[in-house]
This record gives structure tokens, C-alpha cells and sequence, in this order.
């Protein structure tokens, strides 16, 4: 089974992080450097816009009950980065319009979210019912080939809950989000940010940890080996 999960998470958490680092500069009006967003989130757009597609139509994580990871992942990765993309777009065109007057050029791009915040709000949706899912059927335990994280194998509702929970946060900080552009409450985008600050740190951790537990679990099934750290 070939799996690239990892960069997804990697990528996901940078650009989360990255989303309330941006959120936080139009919320204190401070400058930005349009050219150097634009690029950040056309790279982290690019890569969770192609892996999330790729994981969405052809299903790459099969066998052993655990086909649920493509529609998990995948699908809320495609999304996120069609969403980074845009951001992308939309900052390398208004390169003249950030390099002026800092209030005006937040108070635009702030403006120009209110329609983006209906599918930031249904992505979030999709977060929060996923997160219901994971705990509600004890998906993401990890088989006992795995270091780390496969000594808590035996123990599914431990991980249901850490996975249920990561998706809960971000699908909070999407609604949030959503309801602060399309109700005109701009200070509920200040604990989006922070929805989103925690989500991309554990997803960035989560993601850096794989690397290791991954390759760990392919060494024990190919050498027959238990390491369990």
C-alpha cells in the first residue's frame, strides 16, 4: 500500500498555521507582503490540492478496514487546497493594492472572504461530522507493526479520540470563520486563528511523527523485526 499521508499532514499543518499567521495580520491591519503569501500558499495549495485529488479518485489506502482514510484525508485535503490556492491567485493579482495603505488593503481582502466563507464554513461541517465518525465507529488505530503509535493499538478509542479531536478543532475554526464573514462579527476570527494555531501544530507534529512511525512499520513488516519505538 503506498501512502503519502505524511506530507498531506505536514503540508496541512503549515498551511494551517500559516492561514492564522495571515488571519492575524488582517485582523491587527498590519502590512503584508502579498508576493511573499502568495507563494506560500501556492506551494502548500499545489501539494494538498494534487495529493487530495489523487487520494479522492483513485483510493490509494486500501485493505484491512481501513479504505475510511481516503475520504477522510483525502477529501479534506483537496478542498483546503483549492482554498490556498485561491489565496494565492488572489494576492499575486492584488500585489499593487498591498503595497499601499495597509487598511485599506486588509479591509479589501477581508471583504473579499465573505464569499469564500460559505465553503470554508461546508468544509467545516464535513470536519465536524468526520470527527463525530471517528469516534463514533474507533477509526485510526494503528496496527501493532507500528512504533509508537502501535503500542496504543489495542486501545482504538485512544486514537479515535486524538484523530476525532484534531478534526474537531480545525472544523471549529472553519465554522467560526464562516459565521464571523457571513454575520459581519469580526472578532470571532480571532479564536478561528486560534482554532487553527492548535490544529496546525499537532497536525504538523502528527505529520513529522509519521515519517518516523511509518517507515518503522514497513522495516518490522519486511525484516520481521518489533521495534516498538
Amino acid at each position: 500500500m503506498i501512502v503519502y499521508n505524511e506530507l498531506v499532514a505536514v503540508t496541512a499543518g503549515a498551511g494551517l498555521l500559516g492561514v492564522a499567521w495571515f488571519l492575524m495580520h488582517l485582523i491587527r491591519r498590519t502590512p503584508i507582503n502579498s508576493e511573499g503569501w502568495a507563494a506560500f500558499f501556492g506551494v502548500t495549495g499545489l501539494l494538498l490540492l494534487v495529493l487530495g485529488l489523487h487520494t479522492t479518485v483513485t483510493w490509494p489506502f486500501g485493505g484491512g478496514g481501513f479504505e475510511y482514510a481516503n475520504i477522510a484525508f483525502g477529501q479534506p485535503a483537496a478542498g483546503f487546497g483549492a482554498l490556498l490556492l485561491f489565496a494565492a491567485v488572489y494576492l499575486w493579482r492584488q500585489r499593487a493594492l498591498f503595497a499601499g495603505d495597509p487598511d485599506e488593503a486588509n479591509a479589501t481582502a477581508l471583504a473579499a472572504l465573505k464569499p469564500v466563507g460559505i465553503f470554508v464554513g461546508a468544509l467545516g461541517l464535513a470536519m465536524a461530522v468526520l470527527a463525530v465518525t471517528f469516534v463514533r465507529f474507533q477509526l485510526g488505530a494503528a496496527p501493532p507493526e507500528e512504533p509508537i503509535s502501535g503500542r496504543f493499538g489495542h486501545l482504538p478509542l485512544l486514537e479515535a479520540l486524538f484523530l476525532g479531536g484534531l478534526w474537531g478543532v480545525v472544523a471549529l475554526g472553519a465554522l467560526l470563520f464562516a459565521v464571523a464573514l457571513l454575520t459581519d462579527r469580526p472578532r470571532l476570527l480571532r479564536w478561528a486563528a486560534w482554532a487553527w494555531i492548535v490544529g496546525g501544530v499537532v497536525f504538523l507534529l502528527f505529520g513529522a511523527m509519521n515519517f518516523y512511525t511509518h517507515i518503522g512499520m514497513y522495516y518490522n513488516i519486511e525484516h520481521g523485526t518489533t521495534h516498538r519505538w
